[in-house]
């Protein structure tokens, strides 16, 4: 299994599967993969310095997001599962501590069932991928993006200081990319009607992390991962909207510390 040297993230172009894709990696310990949400990852913050403290963490940009090239073949979440077996047998991991954030957290469940053996432990941050008659979720696709990033924050300063800030022309194509590759997944039909019937296949240790305050996915549908994906624990973060890795950071750290152990 490669050792990373320290929490200093280094970042190359690989090719995986026959796609072009961006990866930032740092740390040591057991393998953590941290499959990110609809609006991708930045910049490497003090949230993932923090994990890369402890694990050997490989921070994806997915296939389509980023920097990353998007393939022809990509058309729905059963094909990044294949794709995450290609990216592992990459790297040599024959297992890992697979952490998924909204897009990412279905896109993480959807891996954990196809290919338990392949996954140590799971943590989902406010997943995706549910429909639950009765919980109304907003339509992203029709809001302005100043509307998409206050829906984000319990907090409004945080939105007003992730509005405020500057975006380099990079980062502005990276922006409609990655809400291009999005609309590809979840146009449609933005969750998974077989869930309710293959979650109790998740037989990884799982833990369900979500913000009490999450209007983007409400904690409805966090309340029934954990009904549905047996021995799972659903922790809530008060106080806290749909990113808990930016809105409460040291407490989401802690809680997925707590887990992984």
């Amino acid at each position: 299994m490669p050792k990373l040297e320290d929490a200093s993230f280094r970042e190359d172009l690989f090719q995986i599967g026959g796609v072009r894709i961006h990866v930032r990696r740092a740390g040591s310990g057991e393998p953590l993969l941290w499959l990110h949400g609809a609006g991708g990852v930045f910049r490497v913050d003090p949230f993932f310095e923090a994990l890369a403290e402890k694990y050997s963490v490989y921070l994806i940009d997915q296939p389509g997001f980023g920097r990353s090239e998007r393939p022809g073949w990509l058309r729905d979440y059963s094909d990044l599962n294949y794709f995450y077996r290609d990216f592992l047998a990459h790297f040599d991991l024959d297992s890992v501590n697979l952490v998924g954030h909204s897009l990412g957290g279905r896109t993480a469940l959807e891996f954990a069932i196809s290919h338990p053996q392949n996954v140590r432990k799971l943590v989902l941050i406010a997943p995706g991928g549910q429909f639950i008659e009765g919980v109304s979720r907003p339509d992203v696709f029709i809001l302005s993006p100043e509307q998409r990033t206050r829906l984000l924050f319990h907090d409004q300063k945080l939105a007003d200081q992730a509005l405020a800030r500057s975006l380099s022309d990079e980062e502005h194509e990276m922006v409609a990319k990655n809400m291009a590759t999005h609309a590809r997944l979840d146009w449609e039909r933005p969750y998974n009607p077989r869930f309710p019937r293959l979650l109790r296949y998740v037989n990884a240790p799982t833990r369900i992390i979500w913000g009490a305050d999450d209007e983007v996915i409400p904690l409805a549908h966090g309340e029934a991962y954990a009904t549905h994906i047996s021995g799972s624990e659903l922790k809530v973060i008060p106080d806290c909207g749909h990113l808990p890795q930016v809105e409460q950071k040291d407490a989401c750290l802690d809680l997925i510390d707590e887990f992984l152990g």
